[in-house]
């Protein structure tokens, strides 16, 4: 059982990062807006300065922080991203270690006013979900092109937040990306979400810890061998990053469970 006067603490501070968050948010999107036909590196410098701000934000008024492993299995060339979705925090903190970075968003997402017209901005592929095989085919040409042209390809295979302890399928599109165009696929295992849980307000104090694997050779593999391997070790690995005393404080591990 949480302390009310500690929870109410944290209700607090977790107003404050919003305070903070949310104009910062607005200025950068903003800035990359109108930074639409500058150079490129100009556009990352300006999200590159939103990430910088939101962590620094995020430590100071939440107390919490991160950790990276792995960072040796970044690939010189061209890659694409999957990653665990379980946070907002992945949305915000991963840009930092993958530069420069291309994403797969929701085409919907590209219509709300300055967020949307930044991810524009920064080149985001928006794809309609609804169109079966044209969005497929989309997704396999710009990322071909970006990557070609040195971005690295950003995906949340499971498509949506999922919560510490649940599961989703992974969905193909990455994967048959990889299969088509040779690009080799980093997985990043994360456990974000047992601290910024989805629809939470409170942001619990600790440190989040990030593990890049090794680069998936998709060379010779049907897309649902290379997503099967995806999916495997990013379970795997958040199972064994997993902090089963902060799982018990946000309530989705009874106490009994926890050693």
């Amino acid at each position: 059982m949480i302390n009310p006067l500690y929870k109410l603490w944290l209700v607090l501070r977790s107003t404050l990062f919003w305070i903070l968050f949310l104009p910062g948010i607005l200025f950068c999107a903003t800035l990359a807006s109108f930074a639409f036909y500058a150079p490129l590196w100009i556009r990352i410098g300006i999200v590159r300065l939103w990430i910088a701000y939101s962590l620094i934000s995020l430590r100071i008024t939440c107390g919490l922080k991160y950790s990276v492993e792995g960072m040796e299995n970044i690939p010189e060339d061209g890659f694409i991203v999957m990653s665990k979705h379980s946070s907002t925090w992945e949305t915000i903190a991963i840009q930092k270690f993958f530069s420069p970075m291309v994403w797969v968003v929701k085409r919907e997402l590209t219509w709300i006013p300055f967020f949307g017209w930044a991810l524009k901005s920064m080149n985001a592929i928006a794809l309609d979900r609804g169109t079966g095989r044209k969005a497929i085919n989309q997704l396999i040409r710009e990322s071909r092109k970006h990557m070609d042209e040195g971005r690295i390809l950003m995906l949340f295979p499971e498509g949506t937040r999922v919560l510490p302890m649940q599961s989703k399928p992974f969905k193909l599109g990455g994967a048959i990306v990889a299969q088509r165009t040779g690009y080799a696929v980093l997985p990043v295992a994360h456990n974000a979400g047992e601290f910024w849980p989805r629809h939470s307000w409170i942001k619990w104090p600790g440190t989040i810890r990030v593990v890049i694997g090794p680069p998936i050779d998709p060379e010779g593999k049907k897309a649902e061998a290379i997503i099967t391997e995806v999916g495997d070790w990013i379970t795997r690995e958040c199972d064994v990053i997993s902090d089963k005393m902060q799982l018990k404080r946000i309530g989705v591990l009874p106490a009994a469970d926890v050693e």
